[in-house]
């Protein structure tokens, strides 16, 4: 029977530490980096929502992974050059999040409070009823604070 010598052990534990913390870190400098575009969607009482633009691929991919609170009247808004179900899973995410999505400006899907993933679980993969171009993630509960509802327009001011 072989033994590994209590230091070698020590070397290898900190060295698996060190590995996942840069390799967060780096995530994280990744999502820093990325500019975004501000723009503001507005419901049809009025409100609006201050939202990031995830406008190119590497945006949309990221989304809103790694934030740990997003406030109300804030979001994002994803956009796509082509309509259909666009679907979307919750990897990385620690925030619970209303799922919006939009053909053009009509909302066709809304799916409520949708759960981040529980340590050590697979993310959900939600695809929506009808296709969509446009998608907004606010924070869980904000549908209903807002009133919004399947139907209504949702208006853009990039």
């Amino acid at each position: 029977m072989n033994c590994i010598p209590l230091p070698n052990l020590k070397i290898i534990g900190f060295s698996i530490v060190l590995f996942f913390a840069l390799n967060g870190a780096f995530l994280l400098q990744g999502q820093q980096k990325l500019s975004y575009t501000h723009a503001k969607v507005i419901t049809p009482l009025g409100k609006q929502i201050d939202v990031e633009l995830a406008d190119t691929e590497e945006k949309r991919q990221l989304g809103l992974a790694y934030r740990k609170e997003l406030p109300p009247g804030k979001g994002m808004l994803f956009v796509f050059n082509e309509r259909k179900k666009h679907a979307f899973w919750m990897k990385n995410t620690f925030i619970s999040l209303d799922i919006l999505w939009m053909n053009n400006h009509r909302i066709v899907h809304i799916e409520h409070s949708a759960p981040p993933p529980l340590p050590n679980q697979s993310p959900q993969t939600m695809v929506p009823s009808k296709k969509a171009n446009f998608v907004l993630e606010i924070a869980a509960g904000q549908a209903k604070v807002l009133n919004l509802k399947l139907g209504q327009i949702l208006h853009y001011q990039f």
